[in-house]
C-alpha cells in the first residue's frame, strides 16, 4: 500500500499505529507523508471495490462542493500491485456527536438538501447520479429518472429484491415476500406521495448515526452513498440502527418543515435498508422486511 501512495503523493509515505472503528465491508487506516499530511485509506480487495470507491470518491465530491456540511475531501482512488483497491481521503480526528453538533446537523443537513433548489445555479432535474455508488458493497442503480417514485421503486426496492431472488436460501420466506407482499405493496406505492411535490435533492444516501461524526467541533457525514433523491429519504434512515435526538429533526424541519404522510413514507424508505441488510447479512433482518412489508400493506 506504501508504494502505491507513494505513487500518487510523490513522497514518502508510513502507516501509522492509530485505531480505526472499522465497518464490516472494507479495512482502515492512517498515513503520514513526509511533510505530516495524514491520510485515511479505506481498501478493500474484492471485485467490484474499484466501483464502490469510485462512487464514494464522487459522491464526496458533490457533497463537499455545496458548502453546505463538512465530509472528507477525497484525493484519489487506485489499485496495488497485489489487487488491493483504495480510496484516499483527509484523516479527520471523530468523535460522537454533542448536542450542539446534532443540532447543527440537521440545520446544515437541509442546506444541502436545499442546495440543489437553489436559484441563478445549474440545476439536477432527474433522480439518481452520474456514476454507479454502493450502500454498503451492494451496487445501486442510479439510472436518471424522470419521476421519483419511479426512481424508488424500480431502481431501489425492486433492484433489491432481483437481487434477493438470486440469492439461495431463506426459500419460503423470500418466496412471500417477492411473489405476495411486493406485487402488492408496489401497486399501492403511489398512494404514499399523494399530495406532495419532490424534487431532486443531494442525498448522502446511507445516513444512518454510525455515519455521523463530529470533528473540530463541527457535524461531520461520511460513507455516502450519494444519489439525487428525495429529502426525506435521508431524514428516514438516520432514525434506523439507534437513531439521532430530536436536536437533529427540530433544527431539520425550522428549515424544511415535515410534509403530512411523513411517518408513513419513513417506514418505506427504512425498507430499503431492510432489504438491502438482508442481502448483506440475512440473519434477524429477513423477519424486520417481513414485518415492515406487513406494516407498509397496512397503510393503504
Amino acid at each position: 500500500m506504501e508504494n502505491a501512495l507513494e505513487n500518487i503523493f510523490n513522497t514518502s509515505i508510513k502507516k501509522l499505529d492509530i485505531r480505526i472503528n472499522e465497518g464490516c465491508i472494507n479495512n482502515s487506516s492512517v498515513y503520514q507523508t513526509e511533510d505530516n499530511k495524514l491520510l485515511f485509506v479505506k481498501d478493500n480487495s474484492k471485485p467490484g471495490s474499484d466501483k464502490m470507491f469510485n462512487g464514494e470518491l464522487e459522491g464526496l465530491k458533490a457533497i463537499c462542493s455545496t458548502n453546505t456540511i463538512s465530509a472528507p475531501y477525497p484525493i484519489a482512488t487506485g489499485c496495488t500491485n497485489s489487487g488491493q483497491h483504495f480510496i484516499v481521503m483527509d484523516y479527520w480526528k471523530m468523535s460522537s456527536l454533542n448536542m450542539k453538533c446534532t443540532s447543527e446537523l440537521g440545520s446544515q443537513l437541509a442546506e444541502m438538501h436545499l442546495f440543489n433548489l437553489k436559484e441563478g445555479q445549474p440545476h439536477i432535474n432527474k433522480f439518481g447520479f452520474h456514476v454507479e455508488t454502493c450502500c454498503g458493497f451492494l451496487p445501486q442503480n442510479n439510472t436518471w429518472t424522470d419521476d421519483w417514485i419511479t426512481f424508488y421503486t424500480e431502481n431501489r426496492l425492486n433492484y433489491q429484491l432481483q437481487l434477493l431472488q438470486s440469492k439461495s436460501g431463506n426459500n419460503l420466506k423470500k418466496k412471500k415476500v417477492i411473489e405476495n407482499y411486493w406485487p402488492q405493496l408496489k401497486h399501492r406505492i403511489p398512494k404514499f406521495f399523494e399530495g406532495i411535490e419532490i424534487k431532486p435533492s443531494l442525498l448522502h444516501g446511507d445516513l444512518w448515526p454510525g455515519n455521523t461524526a463530529q470533528s473540530n467541533s463541527k457535524p461531520v457525514i461520511f460513507d455516502p452513498a450519494t444519489f439525487y433523491g428525495h429529502h426525506e429519504y435521508d431524514i428516514a434512515s438516520i432514525s434506523l440502527f439507534g437513531g439521532i435526538s430530536e436536536d437533529f429533526y427540530t433544527a431539520y424541519f425550522k428549515k424544511i418543515p415535515k410534509s403530512n404522510g411523513f411517518e408513513n413514507r419513513k417506514l418505506l424508505y427504512h425498507l430499503f435498508h431492510y432489504l438491502n441488510h438482508w442481502n448483506h447479512f440475512g440473519g434477524s433482518y429477513v423477519d424486520l422486511t417481513i414485518d415492515t412489508f406487513e406494516s407498509l400493506l397496512n397503510f393503504y
